[in-house]
């Protein structure tokens, strides 16, 4: 069976060419708007909430000059000013949701809100400093990965990390709900894909903001990163057992189509995690370093820098589940690591 039915976002050859933005009326104060992105899912998607008093922006988008250009026209066919936004919440650090943050608090002034996990991630991340870089680099070279593959990780991470500076004033965000004009919406973090990732739900409605915690069709990356979450895939386990109880009519994740039936689709992909450990516990018969067991698993792919960046991530975090769940054991040898059964 494959270890993805339908691929993972983050695995594909990044495009050239950009979509046109789209956007849709959830609720009477409620929109979903389509931003353009030069990667394979299109379009993250950001949301809109027209309160009685206010403006609230989730998610601003990945930073190109086809995004902006969106924001502007749909913001302008919506009849709001800018200026009306006076919050922005940003579900997670990575830079599809918030590269273009700086640019939007400029033009509308507004406080921008993050969890508290997740603000300090950006400022580690997409700081104005390189290190986040460097601890990349240093983690992957502990586990075999080769140069200049490591060298190009490193360029990849500051090339990103470049893309979203500067970084607005980042307030963290401690109310656990927003009132809407036909019913409060909860919020709450789920940990895996981001350690303190903000997902919206509203109670009467069954309606989720699900951000990239699941995704249709396609798989969430989940990924050990330095500075962050060292078991994110038991993190993730957890978040998708909570999600299998919740009571959902409709979710929106910000790429792909809506999902009509959170619970199944939160099973699927538990299944899916499922079979890669057992994949890579067979590899861990022949081999016995993180690079090489990403190899294996990725032999059918052809992995540009940046995919393999993602790979060898996704890889860390199953080995380290199956580390702490005392499945494998991790040994230390010289300041370099491998594994065994």
């Amino acid at each position: 069976m494959p270890f993805n039915k339908g691929g993972n976002r983050f695995w594909e050859v990044m495009i050239i060419t950009e979509p046109s933005g789209n956007h849709q009326q959830i609720t009477d104060y409620l929109i979903r708007i389509g931003i353009p992105v030069p990667f394979p899912m299109k379009h993250v998607y950001c949301y809109l909430f027209r309160m009685k008093e206010e403006i609230v922006l989730v998610d601003v988008g990945f930073p190109t000059e086809a995004a902006k250009r969106y924001w502007e026209d749909v913001l302008e066919e919506l009849s709001i000013k800018p200026t009306d936004i006076s919050k922005i919440i940003l579900t997670h650090f990575h830079p599809d949701h918030t590269g273009l943050i700086g640019w939007m608090q400029e033009r509308t002034g507004a406080r921008v809100y993050m969890s508290d996990v997740e603000a300090r991630m950006i400022k580690t991340v997409f700081g104005g400093n390189a290190k986040q870089a460097e601890a990349t680099y240093e983690l992957f070279g502990k586990h075999s990965v080769p140069e200049p593959l490591l060298t190009k990780v490193r360029e990849n991470v500051l090339f990103l990390s470049n893309k979203v500076n500067p970084l607005p004033e980042i307030e963290i965000f401690q109310d656990t709900y927003l009132d809407s004009p036909e019913g409060r919406w909860s919020i709450k973090t789920y940990g895996g894909h981001a350690e303190g990732h903000l997902c919206f739900y509203q109670e009467t409605q069954k309606i989720m903001l699900i951000g990239d915690v699941v995704l249709n069709k396609i798989t969430p990356n989940i990924s050990l990163w330095p500075n962050s979450d060292q078991n994110p895939l038991k993190s993730y386990f957890s978040t998708l057992s909570q999600l299998v109880e919740q009571d959902v009519s409709i979710a929106y994740p910000a790429h792909g189509t809506p999902i009509v039936n959170l619970a199944q689709r939160a099973k699927e992909i538990i299944e899916h995690h499922n079979e890669r450990l057992a994949v890579i516990l067979t590899i861990l018969e022949s081999n016995k370093v993180a690079y090489k067991i990403t190899e294996q698993l990725f032999q059918h792919k052809k992995l540009t820098d940046h995919q393999w960046r993602f790979a060898i991530a996704e890889t860390l975090a199953h080995l380290e589940y199956l580390v702490k769940e005392k499945r494998i054991q991790k040994i230390s040898h010289g300041g370099m690591f491998r594994y065994e059964l």
